[in-house]
Parts: C-alpha cells; structure tokens; sequence
C-alpha cells in the first residue's frame, strides 16, 4: 500500500490534469462557440445588408451622374447663349460704330464745303469788279498802245481769277434765254415781249452762281412778260 504523502501528492497530481483538461475543453468549447457565431453571422450579413448597400450606393452615384449631366448641359446652353448676344452686340456696335463715323464724315465734307463756299462767295466781288474795269475799259473810244497793254492784262487776269473759281467748284447760273426761275433767278426789270419769250430772262445784268448745291448768289435778270 501507498504511504499517506504519496496518495496525496498523487491525488494532487490527478487534480491538476482534471483541471487542465477542463480547462482545456472550457477553452475549445468557448473558441468553437465564438467560430460558430462568426460562422453564422457573417452569411446573413453578406446576404441581408451588402447587396442593398451596394444597389443604394450605385442609385446614388448615377443620379450624382445625372445631376452633374445637367448642370453641364445648362452651363454650356448659357455658354452659348452668352456667346451668342456677345457677337449681337459686337455687330450692333460696330454698325454703330461705323455709322456714327460715316455721320462724322459726312458732317466733316458739308462743314468743309460750307467753309469753301463761303471763301469763294467773299471773293465774287473782286471777280465782279474785274469784269465791270474790263467792261468800261472796252468801251472807252480814246485808247494808246499801252492802254490796250493794259487793258489785255487786267482781261487775262480776271478771265485766270474767274478759271481759278470756277475749277474749285463755282458754276454760273444760266440766264439768257431760259425760263425764269424764281429759286435761281431775281427779276429786277420785266419788259412787253411777243408771245414766245413770254416768262423767259431777256437779259442779265449779273452773274448768278452756285457752289455744289448751294446757291451763293441769283442771277439779277431782266424778264419778259407777254401782253394780252
């Protein structure tokens, strides 16, 4: 038989291994029971909540997409339609722009021609004096050889003056033989005449002349009138 101490010590033994065992299995069982939950949970989450999710996120993506899409599409119709009154009102501008230059310019010529007409006008009285020295220097009965020097001088140099005038833009007023008309004509004497120069300028006692459009002086005329 065993001794006291060793059945004790051997009891002990034994007593450590149940232990170790137990707690060995404790250990397996809890590890299993821990493996089974994960097991069985794992299933029903990748079953139940991803593939919602997922369909959730795309949904939510594409009407992202589809928003982006739109805002797009309207930025480059507003691209557009600001493009397109830019070149409205770079065309009505430059028509402005250019009218208001053609305006300019016209104003520009008239004043212009305003300017040389009335030059041209302030000199009608030295040119008119010219023709009445040549008119009376013709009719004098008592004439020398330098007289008549004289006189082809002053002659040649009206006749250049009035060349020069007329060569910038000065016209006479027709007279003699046309009708009269009261807009170019200033009747300052009216004679008996036959019935064929009735109303016609029979004589002219001064030039009439225009510049361009503009009338600078009538002709002073004699006019025919027709008896009854």
């Amino acid at each position: 038989m065993r001794s006291k101490p060793e059945n004790q010590e051997a009891d002990h033994l034994a007593s450590e291994e149940n232990e170790k065992e137990t707690g060995n299995e404790g250990e397996v069982r809890v590890a299993d029971k821990r493996r089974t939950i994960v097991i069985e949970n794992e299933p029903v989450d990748a079953a139940s909540e991803k593939p919602d999710g997922a369909a959730a996120e795309i949904e939510k993506l594409q009407a992202k997409l589809k928003e982006a899409d739109e805002k797009r599409a309207e930025a480059e119709r507003q691209a557009r339609d600001i493009s397109e009154r830019f070149r409205q009102i770079q065309a009505q501008l430059k028509a402005e722009t250019e009218e208001q230059r053609a305006r300019m310019q016209r104003l520009f010529e008239q004043k212009l021609e305003a300017a040389r007409g009335d030059l041209i006008a302030s000199l009608l009285d030295t040119l008119d004096n010219l023709k009445r020295a040549i008119a009376a220097a013709e009719k004098t009965e008592r004439r020398e050889a330098d007289f008549d020097a004289l006189l082809e001088g002053v002659r040649a140099t009206g006749n250049m003056f009035e060349t020069k005038m007329l060569s910038l833009g000065l016209k006479q007023v027709t007279s003699v033989g046309e009708q009269f008309n009261p807009e170019i004509h200033e009747a300052v004497e009216i004679v008996s005449v036959g019935a064929e120069a009735d109303n016609h300028v029979i004589e002219e006692f001064q030039t009439g002349y225009t510049f361009g459009d503009r009338l600078l002086r009538p002709a002073r005329v004699r006019v025919g009138r027709a008896s009854d």
